[in-house]
């Protein structure tokens, strides 16, 4: 067990680089950071002035050696300085963390209440009428995008009515809708799932004998099916928690929520790269941690895997 972990740990390495080496050489590619801070800042530099910067930010370097430079900076514990607002890049993402975590883990509790119920209810009512409307429910929140969701959860709630304000605060009122647009095309997908898994269980010979013997399905449902759907779903979980972690930039947006996935949006239009990068590097960081960590938990609740490690 040691083993694997210590494996997988270094696995992480090679994949952090590469991530960031893209995407390091993707941003400084594009356009000139200078010019781009004299646009946003509304100031004209002289040619002078602009070299003088160029060399105090490292950028009259090869771009090998600024991505090394960048590298070993983080290595010290430090991200770098927002070119904007010249505030610490770490500081600033671990200031906006906590809620972005906070919508992440709250849509992910929404999702598992809407997706268990709804997923089990339309395997056990295969092909009749609730089982055809919740599939229904689920290719249509299957097809619409998030922002789409947060649109007319929007209009509904806020604009017609006015139950929950247009602008929020970071709140639990104000986490309530971005939760909703984030949970309900998630759950669409884990109902698929979870229905998939259920039909597939009810047709065992463990559940047959069950039956047979006087079980009520409520009791085998209980005791042994949701054990043979907790693995693919701390699967989803896992990967649902990398892309909420990521793909949550749009809502956090449209709702004006106060997270890093906000301020990654809010420094990709300034170009403000030192923060673009904190943002890449940390949610990968996360992201595959969250991955190990489900391994582990796989290890632990499936036998049969315990066994291939042993082996």
């Amino acid at each position: 067990m040691k083993k694997y972990i210590l494996h997988r740990l270094l696995y992480l390495i090679p994949i952090l680089l590469g991530i960031t080496l893209f995407t390091f050489i993707l941003l400084h590619s594009t356009n000139d950071i200078v010019d781009i801070m004299e646009l946003n800042r509304g100031v004209v530099y002289s040619e002078a002035t602009k070299t003088q910067i160029r060399q105090d930010l490292g950028l009259d370097q090869p771009i090998f050696i600024q991505y090394l430079n960048w590298l070993l900076s983080i290595l010290s514990g430090n991200m770098g300085t927002s070119y904007l607002s010249r505030k610490d890049v770490s500081s600033l993402f671990f200031d906006k963390l906590p809620q972005t975590l906070y919508l992440t883990f709250s849509s992910i509790l929404l999702t598992l209440l809407i997706s268990l119920p709804l997923g089990i209810l339309s395997a056990i009512k295969q092909n009749k009428i609730i089982d055809y409307i919740i599939r229904l429910f689920s290719f249509i929140g299957n097809s619409l995008p998030g922002f789409v969701v947060a649109l007319i959860l929007i209009y509904i709630f806020s604009v017609q009515l006015k139950l929950i304000p247009v602008l929020i605060d970071n709140n639990f009122i104000g986490l309530i809708l971005p939760s909703i647009a984030l949970a309900l095309p998630m759950s669409a997908k884990y109902i698929r799932q979870i229905r998939i898994i259920v039909i597939e269980q009810l047709h065992q010979d463990y559940v047959r004998c069950a039956k047979a013997r006087g079980l009520k399905l409520s009791t085998i449902l209980i005791h042994s099916i949701l054990k043979m759907i907790t693995l693919p779903l701390l699967t989803l979980i896992c990967l649902s928690i990398g892309s909420l972690l990521g793909g949550s930039a749009i809502i956090e947006t449209i709702f004006r929520w106060d997270g890093v996935g906000k301020l990654a949006i809010d420094a990709i239009n300034l170009r403000d790269y030192p923060i673009v990068l904190a943002y890449v590097f940390y949610l990968s960081l996360i992201y595959m941690f969250i991955n190990l960590i489900a391994d582990i938990l796989y290890h632990y609740l499936d036998p049969r895997i315990k066994q291939q490690w042993k082996a």
